[in-house]
């Protein structure tokens, strides 16, 4: 299984903020085994979002899309979903309903442009948001799968690990993972690291990675497959790597 992950927002792309949501993401997705190959993200127009959409389908099973689901005017990934998907918008009662229920209990008049956050592509199921108004959802078209989450980490966390991850764990089925293990090493170049690992791990075995973050290198080993044997594999590889590079290792 294959993802993209769809980050909106111009504070994103003018640089205001940084997008830890697409990180936070990534990694859980890593351990979940599902291959992320594209992180796409664009600010607040119709187009370049539509675009995106487009471009993350054509690469990738399942789209995860952050922010933009809020109840103002520059809030425009779910309108833009449902013509990407050829489906209309509509309004689900329940989200409304839940949306008014918000403001009464907090003794609040509610701005009717927040009923806009309970419109939704056809065919959505809700993806429940226990600590703001904005639900998220999901929607599948041709194959394709797209999950739309606010852009609030602590929104967004709880929805991932409570409905996103056990859903997709059941779509991808088997047991298959992605388990690594980093050694941060110091007092060696990058290139240097890399002579002094050359063939020690076979390509079908695993894949070694460097990052260079001076004065320290770190060196990360990945193995892919069922747990109990990825989790094997990965002990010989790192004893084999240690062997190699002990000396450098903190």
């Amino acid at each position: 299984m294959r993802a993209a992950i769809l980050s909106t927002g111009d504070e994103l792309t003018t640089g205001k903020i940084v997008d830890t949501n697409a990180n936070w993401l990534a990694d859980k997705l890593f351990e979940l085994g599902i291959d992320l190959v594209a992180v796409l993200t664009v600010g607040d127009y119709p187009e370049r979002i539509a675009w995106a959409w487009r471009e993350a389908f054509a690469q990738a099973d399942v789209v995860i899309s952050t922010g933009g689901i809020g109840p103002t005017a520059d809030d425009l990934p779910s309108e833009v979903l449902a013509g990407v998907l050829g489906v209309p918008l509509a309004e689900d009662a329940a989200s409304a309903a839940r949306i008014r229920g918000f403001f009464t209990a907090r003794g609040r008049e509610m701005p009717e442009n927040n009923l806009k956050q309970a419109r939704l592509p056809a065919g959505a199921i809700v993806i429940p948001n226990a600590l703001g108004t904005a639900p998220g959802y999901r929607v599948t078209a041709a194959g394709r799968h797209a999950i739309v989450l606010p852009g609030v980490p602590r929104e967004m966390k709880p929805m991932v690990e409570e409905t996103v991850l056990p859903w997709l764990r059941q779509l991808r089925g088997g047991d298959d993972v992605y388990l690594a293990r980093t050694f941060q090493t110091f007092g060696v170049t990058e290139s240097g690291l890399d002579e002094l690992v050359a063939g020690a791990v076979d390509p079908a075995e695993g894949r070694v990675a460097f990052r260079a973050s001076f004065p320290e290198v770190s060196l990360r080993v990945v193995v892919h497959g069922p747990r109990a044997e990825a989790a094997a594999r990965l002990e010989t590889l790192a004893a084999r790597l240690r062997a190699r590079i002990g000396p450098y290792v903190y």
